[in-house]
Order: structure tokens, then sequence, then C-alpha cells
């Protein structure tokens, strides 16, 4: 199978080119973690300022009695799934390929008589030891693509490679499991990421930021004891401080679901596990806390940095798989005796493997197919999904050929545990991926699926014609008002109380009031019943 990739900077060989990839990649990261890519993120004074825009986006789930969770976990960098899972039927091969860098025979964790894991995994060995833990060989998706940035979107948007989509697969089963998002709006955040910034997954294809985003467990931390997203306190008592507090005030009150992230963080109770001070064991602590607190949200995102390992490979892949190996240990043990101990479900991904040969580095260079893990009570039994690749019959760059579509993965996930709707799920992947994969839990004991409603409500900036403009349907007759908010807290109305017909509306801001200086404003507008708040910048 050819693989038509992006060839530069696949390796540290590729000197500048490869070191522009990562800088691109970073530069993209960087953007994003401060919502300065889209959504309402802005800068003020040289502060990033991100404000989500979920606060009436969404309903209560369509299916009801569902109390699944699904957590995703990222192995940033392009995970070596060759020394995560070794296949014992070609242990020849994999020792020529990496004299140096692969595993001795009698340091592998067997785990079947198939496959092995790396014996920096031991943690592990108890969850595949009492059922807990699935392995999916193979995974890839046609027309591999080798740049981190572009896989990582690819992975996260769920497109076919020559595709550039600009949603999210979260961010869209947000929009389709929460369309009626104004005469239900939920207290709780329906999708939660940990690490990382703010992420192409929660943006949907109507609105940005369907979730909540935190850089680190420590920022979550804080802002579920605290009940703010930035702190009012220690600001500069002048002109400067009094615009500061009033931009975080209303950041910290578009956040609606403050209040259950709150309730949950208070009433879920502390572990005396031992979790590791590592950011990654940290986040999914916070998130057994919150889940163990009843918090109501669906889909949780953690990250962990560093598998990129195109150097030195063996201590970091070793201290890197430690640390995850013991949190999610540490994760499924903190669910025992509770009645969330077969209502978790995780999943790793990563946006590619490693090539099959070792490097000079030692190390691995950007390959394709990979594994991905799977972990739960829910799964019922331990075992493989797929055939693990050929380390022989490789592809036109002598990389693993995939054998399943990720998006195969996520589809399952979706009709098989989160329980959507064949059609929908197919809708949010583009795409019918066909009989799901046998992760060996089912839908079949779900409540019937709610009527949907065939149209919502919708609003954006958009600039042209030397304007700017608030643009808004409403499905329904309504009492409509808009107004735009400075910086500073001044309110200027932009189109008075009024009732309208359902229809979709467009208001030229500067031809409306042409004495508006130039800078960031937030728009509101106001329904009976509801009010939503987009950002906008004037030139």
């Amino acid at each position: 199978m050819k693989s038509n990739i992006n060839k530069r900077g696949l390796k540290l060989d590729d000197g500048k080119l490869h070191e522009e990839d990562h800088i691109e990649y970073s530069r993209r990261r960087f953007i994003k973690s401060f919502g300065l890519a889209g959504g309402i993120g802005f800068m003020l004074g040289g502060l990033p300022i991100s404000v989500a825009s979920l606060t009436k986006w969404s309903m209560p789930p369509i299916l009801e009695n569902s109390d699944r969770i699904l957590l995703m976990i990222r192995l940033k960098g392009g995970n070596d799934g060759l020394n995560t899972i070794i296949p014992l039927g070609q242990l020849s091969a994999y020792h020529n390929a990496r004299p140096d860098l692969g595993f001795q025979d009698s340091e592998m964790i067997q785990l079947n008589d198939s496959i092995a894991m790396s014996p920096h995994m031991a943690d592990l060995k108890r969850l595949w030891d009492e059922g807990m833990m699935k392995v999916v060989q193979g995974v890839g998706y046609p027309e591999q693509n080798l740049s981190h940035f572009r896989s990582t979107d690819i992975w996260s948007s769920a497109s076919d490679s020559n595709e550039f989509v600009n949603s999210g697969w979260i961010g869209r089963y947000v929009e389709d499991v929460f369309p009626d998002f104004i005469e239900n709006t939920p207290s709780y955040p329906p999708a939660i990421q940990i690490g990382g910034g703010s992420s192409l997954l929660f943006t949907g294809q109507q609105v940005d930021k369907l979730g909540f985003e935190a850089f680190s467990a420590e920022q979550i931390s804080e802002f579920a004891a605290s009940g703010q997203v930035h702190s009012l306190d220690n600001l500069p008592p002048c002109s400067y401080g009094d615009q500061l507090k009033y931009v975080r005030i209303m950041t910290n009150s578009t956040y609606k679901f403050v209040d259950s992230l709150k309730i949950a963080y208070d009433l879920g109770p502390d572990s005396s596990l031992p979790y590791s001070n590592g950011d990654f064991s940290q986040a999914l602590k916070i998130v057994a806390k919150l889940i163990k607190g009843g918090l109501k949200t669906k889909i949780y995102v953690v990250e962990i940095d560093g598998f990129d390992t195109h150097a030195n490979q063996i201590p970091t892949h070793e201290q890197l798989w430690k640390e995850v190996s013991s949190g999610i240990n540490n994760f499924y043990k903190d669910f025992e005796g509770t009645e969330f101990e077969d209502k978790v479900l995780s999943v790793t991904f990563s946006e590619f493997g490693r090539r099959v040969e070792q490097n000079d580095g030692p190390g691995s260079d950007h390959g394709a197919a990979s594994v991905m893990l799977a972990f739960g009570k829910c799964l019922e039994g331990n075992g493989t999904i797929g055939t693990y690749p050929s380390l022989t019959e490789l592809d036109d760059h002598d990389n693993l050929v995939f054998n399943i579509d990720f998006r195969h993965v996520y589809s399952t996930l979706f009709t098989e545990w989160l329980c959507l709707e064949d059609s929908h799920s197919d809708a949010i992947l583009f795409k019918d991926f066909g009989e799901s994969l046998d992760f060996g839990f089912s839908c079949q004991q779900v409540s019937a699926v709610k009527e949907r409603p065939q149209s919502r409500y919708s609003h954006h900036a958009s600039y042209g014609l030397g304007d700017v403009y608030i643009n808004y349907s409403i499905p329904k007759d309504t009492m409509v008002m808009v107004e735009l908010v400075s910086m500073t807290g001044q309110s200027i109305l932009l189109d008075r109380p009024m009732n309208k017909k359902a229809g979709t509306y467009s208001i030229p801001v500067k031809q409306n009031q042409r004495n508006l200086m130039p800078g960031a404003y937030i728009y509101r507008i106001r329904i009976t019943g509801a009010e939503f708040s987009g950002k906008l910048i004037l030139n």
C-alpha cells in the first residue's frame, strides 16, 4: 500500500526541515493553547484571555440513563507502538530491525501467545490479568501523513488525509447529541480537556470551543476549588486593573458550568492512592475525583508529551510508559467499590507510530501504523483487536501497513459505548465504517432516543466590505436585542428589543455605530429566555 506522505522533517537527519516542522507545530499549539486561533480568545495588554462559547449551546444527553464515560489519552509526539506491544511471532524481524532499540526476549512482559508488552509497562499487567485491557493492532489511516501538526489535525478532525476539516470529532459529537442548546442548557461541560490548551478536538461545525479546556491539572483543580477561571485578587489599582477585572468577570461568568464543577470537586473524595506528581498522573487524579463527585461530563481528554523519540528513546520511553502505566493503574483502582467501577472506558491515541528500523539515535523516526490501548472493567476480558502488521512486508516508504482505520475505533466508541445511532455516528465521522469492532461492550440496554429538533440557533461575527457583521439565526419568532460591550464595560445598543420573525439576520457594526474605537468587543444577543455572546475585533 502506497502512502502519500509529507517527506519534509520526518527524522533528525533532515536537519533544518525537521526543526521547521517542529517550530510550526509548536507555534500552532501555542496560538491554540491561548484561544487565539478562533472562538472568543483575544489578547489584552499582552495577557491571553480565553472565553469559552459553550454557555447556551447544549442540552441534556439525547440518550437517557446513559452514565458511561469516555477518557481519551493522547500520547503526544508519535508513540512507538512496536516497542509498546511486541509481536511474538515476528521476533526475528524485530531484533534484526532493532539490534540496540529492541527489548531482549527475557525482558518482555508476555500477555498471550501472540504479543508481549514493554517491561516499562508492568503496572498495566494487573489490568490485563483482570480482563480490563485490550490491544487494537495496526491502527492508522490511508495515505498516512507524517507531519506532527497535520496528522494531529487528521486524528482530531477524523478527516481523510487529503481533506482539511475545521471541526473536531468530539465537537461534532457534542453538537449532535446536544442539538436543543437554547431550551435545555446544561449546568456541566459536555467535554473536558486537561493539558495542551485549546484543541481542534472540541471545535464544532457551528460553534467553537464546545468544552472546557485547562492547561494543566493544577489549573482545573484551582478552578474547581475556587469557582473562578481567573482570579479577581491582586489586580492593579488603575484603569488597566479595572478593565482587566471586567474582562475576568465576563470570562468567569461565561463558564455557566462552574457550579457543577465545584460541587463535583467538593463531593469527590480525595484519593489515597500513590499517584505520581507528574502532570499526567495528576490529571487522571482530578478526572477520577470529578467523576466520583458526580459530574455528568461524558468525555475527558488528557495528554502526556514526549513521545517524539528520535534520539535516546530507551530512557525516554521508559520514563513515559512508567508514568502512563502507573497513572492508569491508580486511576482504575480509584473506582474500585464505587458505582463507576464499570462505567469508565479509557482509550489511548497518538498521531502516528514509528518506523520499524531504528536510527542512529538510537531512536525511531516518524512512522505509520501503531497500536491503541483500551482499559476498563467494561471490556469484560483481555485480548487483541485486529492483526499485527508484518514487520517485513512494509509500504513503499518502509512503514507498517495499517489494517484498522482509527475512525473505525471512533465509530465503535460512538455506537457501542456512547450509544449513538449508526446514522448519527456516520454523520459525525462523514462515512460508514461498517460493523463495530469487538471491544466487549454494547448498547443493547440503552433507552430509546429522543426525537431531535430540526432547527437551531446560531451566531457568529464575520468581516468584509470594510465592516464587521454580527450574524445570527433564530428558528422561531422571538424577542431579540443585540448590544456591544467594550473592554471598559460600556454597553452600546445595536438593535433595540423587538419581536423578530424566524430567519437569519446580519448587523453591520461600523455602519450602525460610526464612532466606535478600534479594539476587542464582546457582542451579546439576548432573546426570550436566553443570551449568547461572542467576540469581534474592530480595526
